[in-house]
C-alpha cells in the first residue's frame, strides 16, 4: 500500500508504514488522512505543482510502534515526485517543506534516507544514487548501485551508517558510509557470483549479503563497519550436491532483555528454513516444510466455507486431512515465499512456494517445533504480524467475499468479512495501524479501503468498521 504506481497510473490510497496516516491525489489535490481509527480523523488537503506522479512515500518513524509523541509525529513527511520534481511535504500541518528541481528524468526509485531530512533518487540504468540533504543542500553521488530497491540498501539502526550493494563492472562491492556526509568507510569486493540484497540486524551489530540461488547456499555476514566476518555455506554434515541455495533472509528483532538479534533464518530454495545463531552463524536447527506425521503434534487449522454466500471458518483437522486438501501447486519453482517473525522473536510464520495456501507458524522458544498451520482455499498474499503483540493478520487472494483472517497463539482462529467492495482481481492488502497496542488494522483494495477492529459479537467475531475511503 506504500508502493509506487508506473507511469500514468492513478495514485490510490498510500498508507504509510506504520498505519498512522494515508494519503491519495484527486486531480491537483493532495489529501492526506491521520488519526485514521478515531471518531476525530483529520483530512488535510493541498495543491500540488507536479502532473504525472510516479512516487507518493512516507518517511519512516523513527521510534518503535506504541512509543510515539507529538515530537516523533510532527517531524513525519511525505514525498510526491514526477519525472523532474520533488516535493517534500511537511504531514502536520500538510504545506510544503522543501523541493528539488531538475531531477534526471527516469527515476527508477524515489525514496526517504536516514531519515526525514534525506531524499535518495536511484537513477536510471543504475548509473547512480542521488543522496540530498534537506537542512544543508548538499548532494552526494553514490556511483553504480546494483539494486534500486531496499534489498540493495540499508540504514544501521540508531547510528544510520549507509550499507549498499554496488556493481560498477564485474565483481559486487559492498560499501559503508558515514551518516550525513555519506563519506566511504569500507569497501569490499564480495565472494559472490551475483549479489541478491543485504539486510542489516535490528541491533546494528551485522550486515548479511546473500548471494543468487545456483551458487549453493551462500550468506556472508560483515561486521558493521564492513569486515568479513563469516560465511554461511549450510547446515554442517548434509550432503551439498542438491544444494538449491537461497531464496531470502530474516532476522529475529532485538531481544528487548539484551538488545540482541539472536536469530537469522535462512529460506531456501527446497523449501527449508536454517535457523543461525546470531553468534556464531551456525545452522542450530533446520525447518521443514511438510506435515509432521504425528497426528498429535501441532494444532492444524483448515479453512471451510459454511454457507452459499461464501462465508468461512476455520475447523481444527489433522495433518493428513490437511496434506490431503493441500495440493503442491504445479510448476511453482520451490522455494519459501514469505517469513516474518512476531515482534517478541518467538514465533515464525511463513509460506512454502510448493503449498502457498498454507501458513506455517513455528515456535522458536526451546527447541523450535511447528506450534500450528492454517490451510486456506486460496493462496496467501500476506502474513502481518502486529508490531507489538504476537497476532498475525492473514491476507488470502480471493475474489469470492473480502475477507480477514486472525491467529493468535491464545484463541480460536478466525475468519471475518470485511465491509468492501468485492475486487475483481482478489488482490487486497492490510496492515495494522500501530500507533499502540490497539488491534485496528486497514483492509483494502484499489478502489476502496477501510479500517477497523475484530470483536465477539451475538453472531461470533465480526469487523467492526471505524471509517472507510
Amino acid at each position: 500500500m506504500d508502493a509506487s504506481t508506473g507511469a500514468g497510473g492513478p495514485l490510490n490510497l498510500h498508507v504509510s508504514e506504520d498505519g498512522l496516516y494515508a494519503a491519495h491525489v484527486s486531480g491537483k489535490g493532495l489529501i492526506v488522512h491521520s488519526n485514521a481509527a478515531s471518531e476525530h480523523k483529520e483530512v488535510q488537503i493541498a495543491r500540488i505543482k507536479e502532473t504525472g506522479l510516479k512516487f507518493l512515500k512516507y518517511s519512516r518513524p523513527q521510534t518503535a510502534p506504541g512509543a510515539l509523541n507529538n515530537e516523533d509525529l510532527s517531524r513525519r513527511r511525505l514525498l510526491s515526485a514526477n519525472d523532474t520534481r520533488i516535493s517534500v511535504w511537511q504531514l502536520n500541518p500538510l504545506e510544503i517543506f522543501a523541493e528539488i528541481e531538475s531531477v534526471e528524468p527516469g527515476a527508477l526509485a524515489v525514496e526517504f534516507g536516514a531519515d526525514e531530512s534525506e531524499v535518495l533518487v536511484f537513477h536510471s540504468w543504475n548509473t547512480k544514487l542521488s543522496i540530498y540533504s534537506l537542512e544543508t543542500g548538499r548532494c552526494s553521488v553514490i556511483k553504480s548501485p546494483k539494486l534500486a530497491h531496499h534489498l540493495g540498501f540499508g540504514y544501521r539502526p540508531k547510528t544510520k551508517q549507509l550499507a549498499i550493494l554496488l556493481k560498477p563492472e564485474t565483481s559486487d562491492l559492498l560499501t559503508v558510509h558515514e551518516p550525513r556526509s555519506y563519506d566511504l568507510l569500507n569497501r569490499t569486493v564480495l565472494p559472490t557470483i551475483d549479489a541478491q540484497g543485504l539486510k542489516w540486524s535490528p541491533d546494528g551489530k551485522w550486515i548479511a549479503v546473500w548471494d543468487i540461488a545456483s551458487a549453493g547456499t551462500k550468506v556472508v555476514i560483515f561486521t558493521a563497519d564492513g569486515q568479513l566476518f563469516r560465511t554461511y555455506s549450510g547446515p554442517s554434515g548434509v550432503d551439498d550436491s542438491f544444494d538449491l541455495g537461497v531464496k531470502q533472509i530474516e532476522w529475529s528483532p532485538a531481544n528487548p532483555q539484551i538488545g540482541v538479534s539472536e536469530t537469522l533464518a535462512v529460506g531456501k530454495v527446497n523449501g527449508n528454513i536454517d535457523l543461525l545463531r546470531a553468534r556464531t552463524f551456525s545452522s542450530a536447527t533446520t525447518l521443514s516444510h511438510i506435515f509432521p506425521a504425528d497426528q498429535q503434534a501441532p494444532t492444524i487449522w483448515r479453512e471451510r466455507y459454511v454457507n452459499a454466500d461464501g462465508d468461512a471458518e476455520y475447523a481444527e483437522a489433522s495433518s493428513s486431512s490437511a496434506l490431503s486438501m493441500s495440493p503442491e501447486s504445479a510448476g511453482s519453482p520451490r522455494g519459501v515465499l514469505a517469513m516474518a517473525f512476531s515482534p517478541d522473536g518467538l514465533l515464525l510464520a511463513t509460506v512454502d512456494t510448493m503449498r502457498q495456501n498454507v501458513v506455517w507458524i513455528w515456535s522458536l522458544e526451546g527447541t523450535p517445533k511447528l506450534a500450528s498451520a492454517l490451510v486456506h482455499e486460496q493462496h496467501v498474499r500476506q502474513i502481518v504480524w502486529h508490531p507489538s503483540t504476537p497476532q498475525l493478520l492473514i491476507n488470502t487472494i480471493t475474489n469470492t467475499l473480502p475477507a480477514i483472517r486472525w491467529w493468535s497463539s491464545q484463541d480460536h482462529p478466525v475468519i471475518a468479512r470485511v465491509p468492501v467492495e468485492r475486487s475483481e482481481s482478489g488482490k487486497y492488502d492490510v496492515r495494522w495501524e500501530g500507533s499502540d497496542a490497539d488491534s485496528a488494522f486497514w483492509f483494502g483494495s484499489t478502489e476502496e479501503y477501510v479500517i477497523g477492529y475484530l470483536s465477539a459479537g451475538d453472531c461470533g467475531v465480526e469487523f467492526e468498521l471505524l471509517n472507510s475511503y
